[in-house]
């Protein structure tokens, strides 16, 4: 059950960060600075979540590939988010 529950918690951390960075695409698309403040703060709960899972799980998390790439894709949306605000400065 164990692991069952661990690719659960994975899954609904992959899932916040790219609902995240559909919003950070719209933001960047309609200029909307509003909205990417939304992805942010979607981002900060994904942070979170991944930190709660990591602590949950252990190494057994980090070494989940899917782990690896959510926390992969949360530093890239950080990085999208940076790169829109320093375009619209």
């Amino acid at each position: 059950m164990s692991g069952q529950n661990q690719h659960q918690e994975i899954q609904e951390c992959t899932n916040q960060v790219k609902q995240a960075y559909q919003m950070i695409i719209q933001a960047k698309t309609s200029g909307n600075m509003e909205q990417l403040a939304q992805a942010q703060e979607q981002l900060l709960q994904a942070e979170e979540h991944l930190k709660y899972t990591q602590e949950r799980f252990g190494t057994e998390a980090l070494n989940n590939p899917q782990f690896q790439q959510t926390e992969e894709q949360l530093h890239d949306a950080r990085q999208e988010i940076e790169l829109f605000k320093n375009n619209h400065r």
